[in-house]
């Protein structure tokens, strides 16, 4: 460091010492503490607590100037350059903000903007401000021996090194929908992905998966990080909470059905068939999480 001081002088250059760090393994940079014996970043607490409050006060408006809502934005973007999940869920609030052309002009905030706040306040809420260092290479959910499927009218399944559930469909979806016909074949898709989620994500942290699905809306849907469907967004959601919790990224692809048999046996209940192609697989199946733990709601 002596060395940088001295070059920097000898050619003119100013240098702020205040804002210069000598070589550490934990350095504040824009804003954001990079821990290389931790192998993570983090958010100081005086930014997470600045954050929290600005999306309270959000939440108890009915409307907010094009102003308050990019200084929110804001605050959003910076927190997502950690929560690497959390960039899905400004998607709503960008596009409300361009409803109107000056800054002192006054936007409605959606219910779409409203459920998305509250994602985030539960977030920060629960959150300890961390994010690993995430891996380099990208791996599938074939790498890691992770498959899942649905059918419609008979149930879902999923498999993971050796560990597996199966179940039909709760009756209760009649009642956490309008319309029963709402529950689409990418609804459907999706439940056992997040409900693998729920179960194994403490076991995918730094990973970045891309997740097989034969679906190609629901491969849609992962890739965007949202949907214009008001049914699966509350799966999406759930599922971005979890991978920023257990931080884990996640991205999608399509692969024919014919080369997901074990789940595909699963979600059809044909455990027979699912023990002649997993020996490996465990006795018993992992207990399924109900849809309140599957589903996200911002009401308990």
């Amino acid at each position: 460091m002596d060395l940088l001081y001295y070059i920097f002088d000898t050619l003119k250059i100013p240098m702020a010492k205040h804002k210069t760090s000598g070589p550490d393994t934990v350095i504040e940079y824009l804003g954001i503490i990079l821990d290389s014996n931790l192998m993570e970043a983090r958010l100081p607490n005086d930014k997470l607590i600045r954050i929290s409050t600005f999306l309270k006060e959000f939440l108890i408006k009915k409307s907010c100037t094009k102003r308050e809502v990019l200084q929110l934005l804001g605050h959003l973007n910076f927190a997502s350059r950690v929560v690497i999940p959390g960039r899905t869920f400004v998607s709503h609030l960008i596009l409300v903000s361009t409803t109107v052309k000056a800054l002192h002009h006054y936007i409605k905030l959606t219910c779409e903007c409203r459920e998305d706040i509250r994602m985030w306040l539960f977030f920060l809420s629960n959150w300890n401000g961390v994010s690993m260092f995430y891996n380099k290479e990208n791996i599938t959910s074939d790498d890691l021996c992770l498959y899942t499927d649905a059918s419609g009218s008979i149930g879902f399944g999923g498999y993971y090194k050796g560990l597996w559930f199966a179940e039909s469909w709760p009756s209760m979806f009649s009642n956490l929908v309008v319309d029963e016909k709402e529950v689409s074949i990418a609804f459907r898709e999706l439940y056992p992905i997040v409900v693998s989620a729920v179960l194994w994500g403490h076991m995918w942290k730094k990973q970045r998966i891309i997740f097989m699905c034969d679906n190609e809306a629901t491969v849609a849907i992962l890739k965007k990080g949202r949907s214009k469907s008001a049914h699966i967004m509350p799966l999406v959601r759930r599922l971005t909470l979890i991978a920023a919790q257990q931080n884990f990224v996640f991205l999608s692809k399509h692969v024919p059905g014919k080369f997901n048999s074990k789940a595909d046996a699963l979600s059809r209940l044909q455990i027979n068939k699912f023990r002649r192609l997993a020996k490996e697989a465990q006795e018993f199946p992992c207990k399924v999480p109900p849809p309140q733990l599957v589903l996200w709601s911002s009401t308990p």
